[in-house]
């Protein structure tokens, strides 16, 4: 999978190379996601849901095609954070959740122009992501000793959730001048973890402000 990734990021990167009818931005935003549990387990099915928040930041590069049609791609890193009663059962009380991400969108854009310096797009395709970090934090208590210890598990690494996952979404927004605004959704169509019985899915809304140079 880190190959699918490698290949994807020089694919974006060759496109960013194009230098006509071609417009960089940047962009911050804010980030909700939902991850929705689905774990069977002696015939029993048993769902659950966690919502995270967080913020992206990043650039992206769209090359027109035609009037109004263009392609889209970039690198956006995603940090997400989380503080709530154990999902995995396996802690007494409040888990600390931190995850960090790369993503490489490849969307189709479709811009309307409205007035000089004033204008309407949407976009959509799928989103390439390779997770770096994605940190569990929990405590546990032993009724026998009467103690507590802490763990902390990078679920990349050694809890079975898999860094590469697919999204596929799109969005809204519109330029002001150099100035945008967009609002966005996707959701993953790969599990997230490396389970038959336990499925693991996200869908997450995605608002942000860029400059377009």
């Amino acid at each position: 999978m880190k190959k699918v990734f490698a290949t994807v990021l020089g694919a974006a990167l060759m496109l960013i190379g194009t230098q006509a009818f071609a417009q960089l931005s940047v962009g911050v935003g804010y980030i909700n996601a939902s991850d929705k549990t689905v774990a069977t387990v002696g015939g029993t099915t048993k769902t659950d849901k966690a919502d995270r928040n967080g913020f992206y930041v990043g650039f992206d590069y769209n090359l027109n095609i035609v009037a109004g049609l263009g392609v889209q791609t970039g690198l956006y890193a995603d940090m997400l954070f989380s503080s709530s009663k154990d999902e995995y059962y396996i802690a007494t009380g409040n888990a600390r959740f931190t995850e960090i991400d790369l993503n490489i969108p490849l969307n189709l854009t479709y811009t309307f122009p409205l007035k000089r310096d004033f204008s309407i797009f949407i976009y959509g395709g799928p989103t390439f992501q390779y997770g770096v970090y994605k940190n569990y934090k929990y405590t546990t208590s032993s009724t026998w000793t009467d103690k507590t210890a802490t763990t902390s598990v990078d679920y990349y690494k050694d809890g079975g959730h898999k860094p590469f996952n697919i999204y596929l979404g799109g969005g809204a927004g519109f330029q002001a001048g150099n100035v945008q605004v967009r609002v966005g959704y996707d959701h993953t169509l790969m599990n997230m973890v490396d389970s038959d019985s336990y499925k693991l899915g996200r869908g997450q809304i995605k608002i942000g402000v860029g400059l377009a140079f």
